[in-house]
């Protein structure tokens, strides 16, 4: 009973925590209107770049080519390298989103039927997708599905093993589960975006901005980075 009550102070402090993380951040809700097809694009464009890029190199695949199933596929590797190129990662990312358009094509025949799907025959489809791996395919689920879930990045995940709310060792899913237990249904999509953009600008991952954090008075790890 003890360890129970404990937990649940622990659990209710880190919840707090992220709340002041989340309202600093001013984080807006996003509404997507992409297509299905344009959504895991645009995920595959974004890994390991900055938004400014990514939105850079979506806008010429846009204008250049077109993002959906057909155009995709009628042009060739080369021209969706060029389109992509500001996002970095253009000779593994092209591959990639070919792939997806040949798998949709030519095993759903048409990218609408990706809507159709429920959440378990996504997950199924497009964990067949090289490079397609779990945060690509809840991004998916919470961007375009509403599903209230928390996508773990590179971000989340830093800012979430400082705080103390994951363990050093802890991957993907385990990051997320925790997450998930502190944030309130409704607000894990925000909050998703608010940790990306706290550990773009206070919780970088070299010489974090320790002085400035909002939270360093709750980090377990603030000491040790304020005292270097």
């Amino acid at each position: 009973m003890y360890n129970k009550k404990v937990k649940i102070e622990l659990e209710t402090e880190k919840s707090k925590v992220i709340k002041r993380i989340v309202d600093e951040m001013k984080i807006e809700k996003n509404v997507n209107d992409e297509s299905a097809f344009e959504t895991l694009v645009t995920t595959i464009i974004s890994q390991n770049t900055s938004d400014k890029n990514t939105i850079r190199a979506v806008k010429l695949l846009k204008k250049e080519i077109g993002i959906n199933v057909e155009s995709i596929l009628s042009v060739d590797k080369e021209k969706i390298v060029e389109c992509i190129k500001p996002a970095g990662l253009y000779n593994v990312k092209a591959p990639r989103i070919i792939e997806l358009a040949k798998k949709i094509k030519y095993e759903l025949g048409d990218e609408r039927k990706l809507d159709l799907m429920d959440d378990y025959e996504v997950k199924e489809f497009l964990s067949k997708v090289k490079g397609i791996g779990p945060k690509t395919i809840d991004i998916f689920l919470a961007f375009k599905r509403g599903r209230d879930i928390i996508p773990v990045d590179t971000h989340v995940s830093r800012v979430s093993k400082r705080l103390g709310i994951a363990n050093k060792r802890d991957g993907y899913f385990e990051i997320r589960k925790k997450l998930e237990e502190i944030v309130p249904e409704g607000e894990r999509l925000r909050t998703h975006f608010a940790l990306i953009m706290f550990g773009r600008r206070v919780c970088t991952a070299k010489n974090p901005k320790c002085t400035m954090c909002p939270v360093k008075e709750d980090c377990p790890s603030s000491e040790q980075f304020l005292s270097s």
